[in-house]
């Protein structure tokens, strides 16, 4: 891994702590091989950080580490029903939003970092069953009542 960044950033995020939402700051670093480390501070000082290949790799990685304490990061990415189908090893920032509509062939993608509310967010592992029983369901289902995912 090259020490050297080559793209910087830094971006307020709500993370619900303790039942509350609170507005942290979240620390994005690649090289230009496409290593991510990603470092959430709270104001108070406490930190947490993943890193990998590929920002959705290191954005897992550190949505795992706040499920370890119980927060949760309020963002798109972090919703029941978003994935990284595209651009999963690489630079990509933008996530599909599974529904209904996207069985029928209708994409809607947003922005991972962009506000979620908490009720829409859920743990890695939530998150991914959910995309499991997305991934195996049948296009036709989306014609039925209720919700398609089971």
């Amino acid at each position: 891994m090259s020490e050297e960044f080559d793209y910087h950033a830094v971006e307020p995020v709500k993370v619900l702590i303790d039942g509350v939402e609170r507005e942290c700051l979240l620390d994005m670093r690649s090289t230009p091989d496409s290593y991510w480390v990603l470092v959430l501070a709270t104001p108070e000082g406490a930190s947490w950080t993943g890193d990998g290949h590929g920002l959705w790799t290191a954005f897992l990685e550190l949505r795992r580490r706040l499920d370890a304490v119980g927060y949760k990061l309020c963002c798109v990415g972090a919703r029941r029903d978003a994935n990284m189908r595209g651009g999963k090893w690489g630079d990509g920032d933008i996530v599909d939003v599974l529904s209904r509509r996207t069985l029928l062939g209708f994409q809607r993608k947003a922005y991972m970092f962009d506000y979620a509310p908490p009720g829409k967010v859920t743990t890695v592992d939530e998150q991914a069953a959910r995309y499991d029983r997305w991934w195996d369901t049948p296009w036709w289902r989306a014609l039925l009542p209720g919700d398609p995912v089971r």
